[in-house]
Parts: structure tokens; sequence; C-alpha cells
């Protein structure tokens, strides 16, 4: 498995042994780093320390084990070399056909669901040039498509991007606007459209609508319901779009 020849390669550390050659072994304060993160009721450690990466594969299991790369990701990335080493990885996920890939967004990289690459692009783009707002969409992002997935913080992070991009815009003079009442004045006002001449050009306000209804999560009492993963992740791919177009001004109000 060659997943398992990068992880040993990168949690590897030299040393000298009492015939002063250089020799390698399991850099264990990587492990215990790993494990004060995520709070492991029991150390792993021994068994990597005498038996190395193979068999901290067996003991954790699949999914903990690629937490356990999500962590060195994370790690790799402060080192200098990061690019070719995360490079490295990369090719072996993506020649291996995992869903997993190892995505950057604002500056942190970390393992991420594979989407078509072309989407990945234009997600990188807005969150490049939207800033504030693009800082939300990446946290949105990772919190849909991350190793951890949190549906709930994706779809609210998304909304607040949303309201980020458009609420000056819609809003000005609303120091409390919320995707709620930039919904309501873009209607009051009928003009909010991309400059495109097709009847429908007023869809991006019926998107943005679609993303606030779905939100059941801010309802209190009865009617509250956590998003699925599935409606977490569509609510990401909805916020793009809005973001872009309300940073860029393709949407704006045209008589």
């Amino acid at each position: 498995m060659q997943l398992l020849t990068w992880v040993t390669s990168v949690t590897q550390e030299s040393y000298l042994d009492e015939w002063v050659n250089r020799r390698m072994r399991p850099n264990v304060s990587i492990l215990m780093d790993y494990e004060t993160a995520v709070r492991r009721p029991e150390s792993l450690v021994s068994v990597f320390r005498d038996f190395g990466v193979s068999s901290l594969f067996t003991s954790m299991g699949q999914d903990e084990f690629l937490d356990f790369v999500d962590f060195l990701v994370f790690t790799v990335q402060q080192q200098p070399n990061s690019a070719q080493v995360l490079g490295v990885l990369e090719m072996l996920l993506s020649d291996g056909g995992s869903e997993w890939c190892v995505g950057t967004r604002d500056g942190f990289a970390s393992l991420e669901k594979r989407v078509p690459e072309g989407v990945v692009a234009a997600v990188d783009d807005v969150v490049a040039l939207s800033g504030e707002a693009g800082r939300l969409l990446a946290e949105s992002w990772h919190a849909a498509f991350g190793k951890s997935p949190d549906a709930e913080e994706a779809y609210e992070k998304a909304i607040k991007a949303v309201e980020e991009a458009g609420a000056r815009v819609v809003s000005p003079n609303n120091s409390k606007t919320t995707l709620g009442t930039m919904i309501r004045d873009m209607k009051a006002q009928k003009d909010w459209k991309l400059d495109l001449s097709a009847q429908d050009a007023d869809v991006p306000v019926k998107m943005a609508e679609a993303l606030w209804i779905g939100q059941e999560s801010r309802h209190g009492g009865n009617g509250y319901r956590k998003p699925s993963q599935t409606e977490a992740e569509a609510a990401v791919l909805l916020a793009v779009p809005l973001v872009q177009w309300f940073t860029s001004g393709a949407l704006a109000r045209r008589n």
C-alpha cells in the first residue's frame, strides 16, 4: 500500500546508533501530538515505535488512519518542502482512485473529498478574490468536504459567506443584515439580476432564498433539524456562485 510508504517517509527521524551510523526510526513525537490533538483514549506510541506504520494502520483501522494522514498533511505544510511532499501524496491518492485528495483552502492544506477539478478551480478563484467572504467560504468548504465533516457548520458558514459578500451591497444602511433580510429587500426592489437578456436573470435571488429556507437548523423548538451531509454540500456549492456574483458586481440592480 503506497499510502503506508508515504506515511512512513514523513514520520521518520534520523538518529546516530552506538557506532555513529545514521539510521531512521519512527518519530513518536508526531504520533503523540496527534493523540493529544484528538484526545485519543489509548496511546499507540509503543506500537508505532516498535513495529512501525503498518502496525499503526492495523491498530487504528482505515478511518482513523485517514484522520492521522489528515493530521500529517497539516503538519507537513509547515515544512519547507511541503509542496513536493504533498504533491507526492496527491499523486498516490489520485492514481489509487481514492475518494480523497489534498486540497488547500485559505492557505491551509487538508484531506478533502474529491470533486470535479473544474469545481475546485472555481472555488479556489472565488476564495482568493472575495476577501472575508472568501475566508468564510473556505471554512464552509472544509466543513463540508473535509475528513471530519460538520454539516451544520458548513451550512452556517455558507450563509455567512453570502451575507458577507452581499450585505453592504443590498442593504448598506442595515447594520444587522441577514440573508433573510437581504432576500426581502431584493424582492421588494424587484430589479436584482445578472447581466443577461434571459427572462429568468433574477434566478440568483431564488438561489439565495433556497439557501436560506433550507437551513432548518436556525429554528428553535419543533422546527430545529440539523442539515444532512448532502444538504450541507449542496448549500456550499450554492453559495460559491452567489459570493462570486456579489463580490464581482455581476449581480446588481438593473432597470
